[in-house]
């Protein structure tokens, strides 16, 4: 083989290895919804931080979040972990059924009174909700602490972000997946 063929050799194989790289750029929110939720809801929807009433009284939180759809449902999984108490929340949402303004995002997050936390927190929390005055979100509960799993309806879903940007990037990708949903009704 001639210097040239094995340039254009080497340069065809750099070119077929690096193809696939390529192929997996990160899809557009907008565009395709559900594969952006899919590949980034779960790793911005992780927080780990330090709660509690005082600096001297805290707990380690843990909140872990994946996502999958079937069609326009999709089921959202929550592992918390706070102090010795962890729950799996498993919540099946009906896209089409949301109204286009179901998701919002609200600076911060509900702390009770007079507590105070640490470490990497929670910058945003994002709202699934339900039409107004409707329990709409199917849901259970499994407690790991021998209980039996609860299922349950609520109106609301919330989830833990760390990043305005994410937060506004997940609403925008929830509303837009509520939005091609409600259009296959």
């Amino acid at each position: 083989m001639t210097s040239i063929g094995r340039l254009i050799w080497t340069a065809g194989m750099v070119l077929g290895l690096a193809a696939p790289a390529w192929a997996q750029s990160n899809p557009d929110p907008q565009v395709d919804p559900v594969k952006w939720l899919s590949a980034n809801l779960g790793g911005a929807a992780c927080v780990v931080y330090d709660v509690g009433p005082s600096p001297l009284r805290m707990e380690r939180f843990t909140e872990n979040t994946e996502v999958q759809f079937d069609g326009c449902r999709m089921v959202l999984q929550q592992a918390t972990e706070q102090g010795g108490h962890s729950e799996i929340r498993t919540f099946r949402i009906a896209l089409g059924d949301l109204a286009t303004n179901a998701v919002s995002a609200s600076e911060g997050f509900f702390l009770p009174d007079g507590w105070t936390s640490r470490g990497d927190v929670p910058t945003h929390t994002i709202t699934i909700a339900a039409p107004a005055g409707q329990s709409g979100i199917d849901s259970r509960l499994e407690p790991f602490d021998g209980s039996a799993p609860r299922d349950y309806r609520t109106g609301a879903v919330t989830l833990l972000v760390r990043h305005e940007e994410v937060a506004v990037t997940i609403v925008r990708a929830l509303t837009r997946a509520i939005e091609l949903c409600r259009e296959r009704r």
